[in-house]
């Protein structure tokens, strides 16, 4: 690669990282801020499950819509524009009036999000060269939870001190520099395709409808796990017994794994396949996880796993975006990408929502910890029907 190529492509990743470390923060700070706002408002633990899953279905939205929209229009253009909406949300969220006006808040700062993400991969994706797309894609999904740990951080430290909208003050502010550097400095994809056949119908064409059918079903299940653990910890602490603070320094350490794990299995994509090394994280986070109910007394115990756990269930999320942009071709990377997302943040809408009922019904932290393992454990079992129908169709390209 020439070294006006290679600094193009240092550019891109990095500014794309940016918004994934954005993502993160966003994304993960209402979690130790939840139960806050829960006694805020005088809500039970069961209402929190619309404040998680509001985000997520936004999300889900916004990685359909937004996605198709990066191919068409441009990338750099519909990062820009979803970025801006969900700094705009996220500031609506410090001012938000009531529970209901909370809940459209997140929705619409879950468009955004869910809008970013495909583009964001794709650009860095697009601007690698080949053999390095898989590991660099995977990368840059480290910069989310590294974000998530800086909101647990942020969390931790204000929420005793300036309540629970400075950690929203925080991250609607942080997206606006950011904005600015890259509409002078992003150059604009270079795989825009105009037109009228909806790209999705691409994803299903030439014999690739079985993969992209166990892509969409072990994105499901990925980002069940990462998203539910991660949103549900804090809470699920506290009912238990330990303090705020306490509880959102054990996400931070969990997300301090998943920087750790996405890192290790990014170097590690090149000696093993993508997708083997998605279904071995996927096991490992059904494993730990499920030990995280089982250590929910012993502080020591509880952060060994739940930094473990924390490895897998983040390195799953950024080997599954390498697996889904390596499946397809390049005029329809950005829309693959949006939608294996927007199929896997189904199961974090409800996921959220369904933890919330369990936590209604009393379940204790093990039962719900071991759910949430098995769910992990289902996806890498659809990760290794993936792999066996791909490589049939690798063998005859």
């Amino acid at each position: 690669m020439p070294s006006r190529a290679r600094t193009t492509s240092r550019h891109v990743f990095v500014l794309c990282a940016l918004v994934a470390f954005l993502d993160g923060f966003d994304t993960q700070s209402i979690g130790p801020a939840a139960p806050t706002i829960a006694l805020h408002w005088g809500l039970t633990p069961a209402a929190l499950g619309p404040v998680f899953s509001a985000s997520q279905l936004g999300f889900l939205i916004g990685a359909l819509l937004f996605g198709a929209a990066g191919d068409r229009l441009g990338r750099k253009r519909v990062l820009i524009a979803t970025t801006g909406l969900f700094a705009l949300a996220t500031l609506a969220t410090v001012f938000a009036p009531s529970y209901q006006v909370l809940i459209l808040c997140r929705l619409l700062a879950g468009l955004g999000l869910g809008g970013a993400s495909p583009n964001f991969v794709s650009l860095a994706g697009e601007f690698a060269t080949p053999e390095r797309r898989a590991k660099l894609v995977t990368w840059l999904w480290a910069a989310v939870p590294l974000g998530g740990m800086a909101g647990s951080f942020a969390s931790a430290a204000l929420l005793p001190r300036a309540g629970w909208q400075a950690v929203f003050l925080i991250g609607a502010i942080a997206p606006v520099p950011l904005l600015l550097v890259m509409a002078r400095r992003m150059p604009e994809s270079r795989e825009v395709h105009a037109g009228d056949v909806a790209p999705a119908t691409a994803l299903f064409a030439g014999g690739m409808a079985l993969r992209t059918t166990l892509l969409w079903l072990a994105s499901f299940m990925t980002w069940t796990t990462l998203v539910v653990t991660a949103l549900w910890m804090p809470a699920l602490l506290q009912r238990a017994g330990w303090s705020p603070s306490a509880a959102a320094s054990m996400l931070a350490l969990n997300n301090g794994g998943g920087v750790l794990g996405t890192l290790m299995v990014g170097a590690l994509i090149g000696r093993i396949s993508a997708q083997g090394a998605l279904r071995m994280v996927l096991i490992g986070a059904g494993v730990f996880i499920a030990l995280m109910g089982l250590a929910v007394g012993h502080v020591g115990g509880f952060a060994l796993v739940a930094f473990l756990a924390g490895c897998c269930a983040s390195a799953a999320g950024g080997a599954m975006l390498a697996v889904s942009a390596s499946l397809y071709p390049p005029a329809v990377r950005a829309t693959a990408v949006g939608w294996a997302l927007g199929f896997g943040r189904i199961g974090t809408v409800l996921g959220p929502a369904g933890v919330g009922l369990l936590a209604a019904g009393h379940w204790s932290a093990s039962a719900i910890y071991a759910v949430i393992g098995m769910v992990a454990l289902l996806g890498a079992m659809l990760v290794h029907f993936l792999g066996m129908a791909v490589r049939p169709a690798l063998a005859t390209a």
